[in-house]
């Protein structure tokens, strides 16, 4: 996918060296309740099963982007879906510090969610996101994300803090066909 000033191109192991740095800013960790990666290799181990697309047991299916500057051809970040049955997935970015408040983050997830509202057989996105992170709100409002309670959260447990924001998929990509993932995006 690529917009304006970005390129999301689909996670492989090869970005581990180019994220690692980008992930290692600790600010990022404020809110979300995850460690910096400990080095290079774990995060290439992490990546070569994200690459797969699909969980061992087949239940869930993944979709993950780097977030690449064009301009600079530094990747900066990344945004990921998480499809469960029922045709709904779970949604985040993650962006390096030194690039909030430049609209990147509202680039990269307009970009992700206009594919996962047109190529990916969905009925609605959740996000979870900490109360703290003001951010975030304000971006998953101007997505279109409206918040719901907890209770409606249909995968799993919400971490404590934690509101949870529903998007209603306005038309199901491939209801008539019976498609229910492109695999590849374009």
């Amino acid at each position: 996918m690529q917009t304006e000033r970005l390129r999301l191109e689909p996670l492989v192991e090869g970005h581990a060296v180019e994220m690692f740095d980008a992930l290692r800013d600790p600010q990022i960790y404020s809110f979300i309740p995850e460690n910096p990666p400990l080095s290079t290799a774990a995060l290439r181990q992490r990546y070569r099963m994200l690459q797969r697309g699909i969980s061992a047991d087949g239940s869930e299916l993944w979709l993950n982007w780097v977030i690449r500057i064009v301009s600079s051809d530094r990747c900066v970040g990344c945004v990921q879906a998480t499809v469960h049955a029922g045709r709904t997935a779970d949604f985040a970015y993650v962006l390096a510090s030194a690039f909030w408040g430049r609209g990147i983050a509202s680039e990269a997830c307009v970009a992700a969610v206009d594919f996962l509202e047109t190529e990916v057989a969905l009925r609605s996105l959740y996000a979870t996101v900490s109360a703290e992170n003001h951010r975030s709100l304000r971006l998953l409002a101007r997505l279109g994300f409206a918040e719901v309670d907890a209770a409606r959260y249909p995968h799993g447990k919400v971490v404590e803090g934690d509101r949870v924001f529903c998007l209603a998929i306005r038309s199901v990509a491939g209801e008539a066909t019976g498609l229910h993932l492109r695999a590849t995006p374009r």
